[in-house]
């Protein structure tokens, strides 16, 4: 008689936890849309904007902070100019103030043609076996327009307009 009740609570523990998994809250997943790419890409982009990337670091690395500067442009709405000469003042007291010994990209995103990013580090030791160098972390803002690549910089005005 024991045993009976023992199977009979069993399927019935059975009968109430098979119910309990069709009780289960449904999560509706957030897409964010700035992760999808949206824009059409080829490998000769990745190449372009990181050599681009590359050879503004090494001019940084090189103590060529005017030469590097040089490379920087803004995103004004839908245009791309020159950085303007108040911003490069800015650009090159930032990029002048340490002696930089290396740098690296660590990421490089594409979203759109107005909004994609490449991680980078500047190193201020050089790379040892025995401890992570002390490094800068930046932030550079590739920019697509009429097929040609310019590096930006992230600064206030475009962030607000990315996040609109």
């Amino acid at each position: 008689m024991n045993k009976k009740y023992l199977v009979l609570i069993a399927a019935l523990v059975a009968v109430l936890l098979s119910g309990c998994e069709g009780e289960k809250k449904k999560t509706v997943k957030f897409e964010d849309s700035r992760n999808q790419p949206q824009m059409q890409l080829s490998s000769n982009d990745s190449t372009t904007v990181r050599e681009l990337t590359n050879d503004f670091l090494e001019l940084v690395k090189n103590g060529q902070i005017d030469e590097a500067v040089s490379h920087l442009y803004v995103l004004d709405g839908e245009n791309v100019y020159p950085m303007p000469e108040d911003q490069k003042e800015e650009c090159r007291y930032s990029l002048g103030a340490f002696d930089i010994k290396g740098y690296g990209i660590k990421k490089l995103t594409f979203f759109k043609e107005t909004d994609s990013e490449v991680e980078y580090a500047l190193y201020l030791d050089q790379p040892s076996v025995d401890r992570k160098p002390r490094a800068i972390n930046g932030l550079i803002r590739p920019v697509r327009r009429d097929g040609v690549w310019y590096i930006t910089l992230a600064n206030g005005s475009q962030r607000s307009e990315i996040q609109k």
